[in-house]
């Protein structure tokens, strides 16, 4: 495994607020988002990835607003031109997002707590290092703190990040590292 050391990003976020009906409306798009889950290799082998048990709708029913949230990491050139190979590209993305989420969830789940009767969806659970029990066919360790990402439950937060946010996410298509990685979640509101 590569890790670079020197590693060096910016991190920044953006955030709206809109309402759940008309979030809902424009960007759950469950059976198509469904065919892009199908398709990684992640598929079935987390508790907070589908396929699920039930309805991935009835997750963000019920509430009256979102709070939509970019955070946003962007590399320096240094660290982008030290990423000789797409391996090397991969696990320097994944370490830093690894780094942001280590402070991120707290704060999600900070939120969370402050507005009850409110949801996080996060970008990806992180709770249990030694892996997943889903593979085994055990239940999940931690229920209480796991949460879905957006688009594990339908929606098509490209659109949305683009709308909203007015941020087109960063996708390598070379094998690079991307300029920045965007990572996307959102508390719903009663």
């Amino acid at each position: 495994m590569f890790t670079f050391a020197n590693m060096k990003y910016t991190v920044t976020s953006k955030e709206t607020i809109i309402g759940a009906d008309e979030f809902i409306s424009r960007y759950r798009d469950v059976e198509r988002i469904r065919q892009f889950c199908l398709q990684c290799p992640g598929y079935g082998k987390a508790w907070n990835c589908p396929p699920f048990d039930f309805d991935p709708r009835t997750v963000s029913d019920g509430f009256k607003t979102v709070r939509f949230i970019a955070t946003i990491i962007e590399f320096d050139e240094q660290t982008r031109a030290a990423c000789t190979s797409p391996e090397q590209a991969v696990e320097v993305g994944r370490q830093a997002m690894d780094e942001v989420w280590q402070s991120l969830l707290p704060r999600m789940y900070e939120m969370e707590r402050a507005v009850p009767g409110s949801r996080c969806f996060t970008f990806r659970c992180v709770l249990c290092p030694e892996g997943c029990t889903r593979p085994e066919g055990k239940p999940c360790r931690h229920p209480d703190r796991m949460r879905h990402s957006l688009e594990s439950v339908g929606f098509d937060i490209t659109a949305a990040a683009t709308d909203l946010l007015g941020i087109n996410l960063d996708w390598s298509g070379d094998g690079s590292l991307s300029k920045t990685i965007t990572l996307l979640t959102a508390l719903m509101c009663p």
